[in-house]
């Protein structure tokens, strides 16, 4: 990604993302209370404490690749980019999720590329 221009590509990150939220939403309007619970222990598992909240970031991606989630895997590189993570260790962590999750993982690369032109390169693919 450094010092690489890349197009974004057609496929939007951020409407995959949006789909997801709609998901949430919907059992927020449902079950208002679930999910009020649900969005409290993620937020509290996700505060600093022993482990920085990039490295709590690097291993949730590292754990959505494995899980082959597409969803969470756009979601957690965004969280990565707002925690600082660099695409370098991204792509480690990467290495990690192919090394536990073989080929499956390995086609989730198309995820990873997806979501780091989204959220890692602006409107002319420069690095942001």
């Amino acid at each position: 990604m450094e010092g690489t221009k890349k197009p974004k590509g057609s496929d939007s990150e951020r409407k995959i993302l949006e789909h997801a939220h709609r998901g949430m939403e919907m059992l927020a309007e449902h079950r208002p209370r679930l999910m009020g619970k649900l969005q409290a222990f993620m937020a509290e598992t996700m505060k600093e404490g022993i482990l920085t909240r990039k490295e709590k970031e690097r291993i949730a991606l590292g754990m959505a690749l494995t899980q082959q989630c597409h969803y969470c895997i756009g979601l957690h590189i965004r969280a990565c980019k707002a925690a600082g993570v660099t695409v370098d260790e991204i792509m480690e962590v990467c290495a990690l999720g192919i090394m536990m999750g073989g080929g499956p993982v390995l086609t989730h690369m198309a995820e990873v590329e997806r979501a780091l032109n989204e959220f890692y390169l602006d409107e002319d693919g420069n690095p942001v």
